[in-house]
């Protein structure tokens, strides 16, 4: 028997039926630059273009889907991978329609103090540049065959210098598993910088390493100032 619950997110699902991610979406996408998101949009049942800045994490009908981080990581193999820029549109359109469903359980699945920390970074002029990606990964490092943990995986760049990028992996543990550590890099033109785990049990650890991350972020900066 489908549930109510079951029922409404099936529905959210198939809201952008007759919405697409264009041609246009992404050159506008490539315009804004660093920051820059495809977002879909459940008020609006359609996906639209944005800055990242304007999101408001915590939004449940608000979903990212696709980021100028995105965008420049794919273009770097449009040719051996997509064969033309048509080829690669309808590509990110299909992919962001057909895994929407999915993209809705793992936003439900994400802890509060992941989104808080989200929050926090947007506040320090830290903005997310690709859409979260969720993966699972072994619960016990190098143990494949054992049992595994889904962990959501984001960038953001420094709103003033976005040649400082932050990777941030937290695990989500389900019920019975514990929490994991989560993992935090800061890299300069994809040359690593800094690098560590934590753990981040509750939103005051999560608004704490954000602002640890700020602080590190500057202390390179100013290293490198001419």
């Amino acid at each position: 028997m489908t549930t109510p619950s079951r029922r409404l997110h099936d529905a959210m699902a198939t809201y952008f039926d007759h919405s697409e991610v264009t041609s246009k979406m992404l050159r506008t996408l490539g315009n804004i630059g660093p920051g820059g998101m495809i977002v879909a949009d459940f008020r609006e049942k359609a996906f639209r273009v944005t800055h990242s800045r304007t999101l408001a994490h915590g939004d449940d009908l608000t979903l990212p889907v696709f980021g100028h981080g995105d965008l420049t990581r794919h273009l770097d193999f449009l040719d051996q991978e997509y064969g033309t820029w048509e080829d690669f549109v309808a590509a990110v359109d299909s992919t962001a329609y057909e895994c929407m469903a999915e993209r809705i359980d793992d936003h439900n699945a994400t802890r509060f103090e992941v989104i808080r920390m989200r929050e926090r970074l947007q506040e320090l002029g830290l903005d997310m540049n690709t859409a979260p990606s969720y993966h699972r990964r072994p619960l016990i490092p190098g143990h494949h065959r054992g049992p595994s943990v889904l962990e959501v995986r984001e960038s953001y760049i420094d709103r003033g210098h976005p040649h400082v990028s932050v990777m941030l992996k937290h695990p989500l543990p389900e019920k019975g598993q514990r929490l994991g550590l989560s993992l935090i890099t800061i890299s300069d033109h994809d040359r690593h910088v800094k690098g560590w785990p934590k753990y981040v049990p509750h939103q005051f650890t999560a608004n704490a390493q954000a602002y640890l991350i700020r602080e590190r972020v500057n202390a390179h900066l100013a290293r490198i100032r001419p």
